[in-house]
């Protein structure tokens, strides 16, 4: 090498510039080839590491399978704790979890399913199909009072060898294994605590589970109100284990209190933020909004029985062209926190059918419907009301009870029939902000084809009431559907006095549609099913069926790799931890 510096007293100099020329491409292909060496085979990979602290409003009571359907903050630590015979995937499909395989019978009455092995509790035992066993005993014996219990009457489950076992249904119910996510807690710890002692025990608030992570601490403040859980890694688990070393959930009483937290980064996410509250996050370019889908309807319920004038359907048709529900969604609500539904079934299902009748705004035909059904508008002028007020004191009583209608409807042109009877309605919802925005904007909507209409609203603690004694006409109101689509619940007439059908729906062509598609598991069938449903609700228009919010999932922009798209609970939006991460490494991947 040391010779080279003699090279160019040999070289004339047209051969040291083809050799500096043959040089500098040597070199931009060395340069080339280690970019590309880089691009292709050095990649940014997660590894486990690090911790993640989200807040949460209010408190754990049970982290318990048995109870945590009670309390979103019990389903969320228990989504992470405990493992179930099911879970949902990142596209909100139900796969096995604890659950290796199954088979139903043809019959749709038997599931028999085959359970993985190795899986460990995180107290070191081994996890047994006893488990599952006794698990499901406690949820349908009433000493344990689980709210699950009405979900698995006439269910029977045996044990068929140590690794597979069979639920026996009474009647065939397609949505079965929807049902079967709730968490197996152990036998061996939970069979020393008495039945009607099982809410006060310790285990409660200290689980053994199977999943993911472990309890690891809790934090109470001085009056030993539970302030923080602190989860770890469970080393042992049997499934893709997380790449996050370390969760944890704070607890705030209020949502303006988690959303300050937030702000001063002492969480690094929030378990939802409401609508209301957007403007109050301070560096919103910090974190990912992630928007998911949840199958929560948002509809305007009829209720003929207490107003006689929605019996007709062409009333209740020209209700629905009447309303705006494009602008009411982007200019009321925002267009970025809802979807627009048409149907008493969610748009993403597979059981949707996109064509049935549509009711886009149209006032021309709404007025054509009220005219058909013999619906006329008549002005109430400033004299009329003059008189009204000197009328309304009249000792005769026919003179004053029309004198008080006139004066109760106001001045405007409004909806009368041949018998002089005024076209009025009474619209009932929540008294929260979102609600009574979107009521008032129905209330606008409709009185521009001489509809009278008037608002309700009542606190959230007195809407359950309402419901149930069908103490309203018109309902602005919100049902959540399962994983599963099935409507039975609301639209069945076996469930108008003591159920959830809301509009006291009753139609025999449906009720057998309904009763058809939940006997059975044919995907075909019950699509063919539910669509002549979506037909007839189309058009009898029981429902006008308005939005869909989006749950707005807010973390800081260090978590990666979230995927989920759709959840059927809030403690769905956990499902894909273990492909969530805060740590990378280069590593050479060939």
């Amino acid at each position: 090498m040391s010779q080279i510096k003699y090279l160019k007293m040999f070289l004339s100099p047209r051969e040291s510039l083809i050799m500096k020329i043959c040089l500098g491409v040597i070199a931009l292909n060395l340069a080339f080839l280690g970019v590309r060496f880089y691009q292709t085979h050095l990649k940014t990979v997660p590894i486990t590491g690090g911790e993640y602290r989200e807040g949460l409003v209010g408190a754990p009571k049970y982290i318990n399978p048995l109870y945590a359907s009670l309390n979103d903050v019990d389903m969320d630590i228990s989504q992470l704790v405990f493992s179930s015979l099911f879970k949902r995937d990142r596209e909100g499909k139900l796969i096995g979890d604890l659950a290796e395989n199954y088979k139903a019978s043809p019959d749709g009455k038997a599931y028999d399913l085959k359970i993985k092995e190795n899986v460990k509790w995180q107290n070191g035992e081994n996890f047994t199909v006893d488990d599952i066993i006794f698990t499901f005993s406690a949820i349908q014996d009433s000493e344990y009072k689980s709210p699950l219990r009405a979900s698995f009457g006439g269910v029977q489950l045996e044990k068929i060898d140590d690794q597979n076992i069979r639920f026996t249904l009474a009647e065939p119910y397609a949505a079965f294994l929807d049902l079967l996510t709730f968490g197996i807690i152990p036998q061996g710890v939970w069979q020393q605590i008495p039945p009607n002692s099982a809410r006060l025990a310790e285990l409660n608030f200290k689980p053994i589970g199977s999943g993911p992570y472990k309890f690891k601490s809790l934090v109470k403040d001085k009056n030993g109100n539970i302030k923080a859980i602190n989860l770890a890694l469970n080393d042992d688990y049997f499934g893709a284990k997380p790449y996050i070393k370390d969760i944890s959930f704070d607890f705030y009483p209020a949502y303006e209190e988690m959303i300050a937290a937030l702000n001063d980064n002492q969480i690094d996410g929030i378990n939802y933020l409401p609508k209301n509250l957007k403007s109050s996050l301070v560096a919103v370019d910090s974190y990912n909004f992630n928007k998911l889908n949840l199958p929560l309807l948002t509809a305007v319920f009829f209720n003929p029985t207490n107003n006689g004038i929605l019996a007709d359907k062409r009333i209740r048709q020209a209700l629905d062209y009447a309303l705006a529900k494009a602008q009411i969604v982007n200019e009321t609500l925002g267009k970025d926190d809802y979807n627009l539904i048409d149907s008493p079934i969610s748009p993403d299902s597979l059981f949707y059918f996109s064509g049935i009748k549509k009711y886009e705004y149209n006032l021309d035909q709404a007025n054509k419907l009220l005219k058909d059904s013999e619906w006329q508008l008549a002005e109430i002028t400033d004299e009329a009301i003059k008189k009204a007020e000197e009328d309304k004191n009249s000792k005769d009583a026919a003179i004053k009870a029309k004198a008080d209608t006139i004066l109760a409807m106001g001045k405007g042109k409004w909806l009368v029939n041949k018998g002089g009877k005024y076209l009025t309605l009474k619209l009932t919802t929540v008294d929260v902000d979102e609600d009574s925005k979107v009521a008032q904007a129905i209330k606008d909507n409709w009185e521009k084809i001489g509809v009278k209409v008037q608002v309700e609203l009542l606190p959230v603690d007195e809407i359950q009431n309402t419901i149930r004694a069908k103490s309203y006409e018109a309902l602005l109101y919100g049902i959540t559907l399962g994983a599963d689509p099935d409507p039975y619940a609301y639209w069945h007439s076996s469930q108008i006095e003591k159920g959830l059908n809301i509009a006291s729906f009753s139609n025999k062509t449906v009720d057998a549609l309904l009763e058809d598609a939940r006997a059975t598991t044919n995907a075909e069938t019950r699509k063919s099913k539910y669509k002549q449903f979506q037909e007839i609700i189309a058009d009898e228009v029981p429902a006008i069926f308005i939005y869909s919010p989006l749950y707005d999932y807010i973390q800081s922009k260090s978590i990666k790799n979230y995927g989920m798209v759709k959840i059927y609970s809030p403690a769905d939006r956990l499902s894909d931890i273990n492909e969530w991460y805060l740590k990378t490494k280069k590593k050479i991947v060939w």
